[in-house]
């Protein structure tokens, strides 16, 4: 599809397109080999991180957000920052939270459920961890939201 797009429309036309394909590409191979790099290194908690590492000149630019990230995923987060970094030297690496979305394991009183929700709904559901209420303004201060 992209070669005929290429064909008839011209090389300049797709090359943003063509990019954003070989960004995801990357993106497989990255993560997988950080998943082997730190698999002996049994990083803590229960969290399975997907990143999309994606070139600036080929994908929309959003604003700069920033937020609250809990501990235990901004570890993962660094982890993956100090491994891209070692491996891509001179690069810049910029966390687009409001691109982010997780899937999360909750335990209510009714049984186990796994919710499909953006970045900013799990920095929420995380504070549920430490406790049973919170006001708007408690998860306001906690996130940075």
């Amino acid at each position: 599809m992209l070669l005929k797009l290429k064909q008839e429309c011209g090389a300049q036309f797709t090359s943003k397109l063509e990019g954003m394909f070989k960004d995801i590409e990357l993106s497989k191979d990255l993560v997988l080999n950080f998943k082997q790099h730190f698999s002996s290194r049994r990083l803590a908690g229960n969290v399975d991180l997907y990143v999309n590492v994606l070139t600036m000149g080929y994908w929309p630019t959003y604003p700069a957000v920033t937020v609250t990230i809990p501990t235990e995923l901004n570890h993962y987060l660094e982890c993956f920052k100090d491994y891209y970094l070692s491996k891509h030297s001179g690069r810049k690496l910029a966390w687009q939270p409001n691109l982010g979305h997780c899937q999360v394991r909750a335990v209510f009183t009714s049984g186990e459920k796994e919710l499909q929700v953006s970045f900013f709904q799990t920095l929420v559901i995380l504070l549920f961890n430490d406790a049973e209420r919170l006001t708007y303004e408690e998860i306001k201060q906690a996130t940075d939201i």
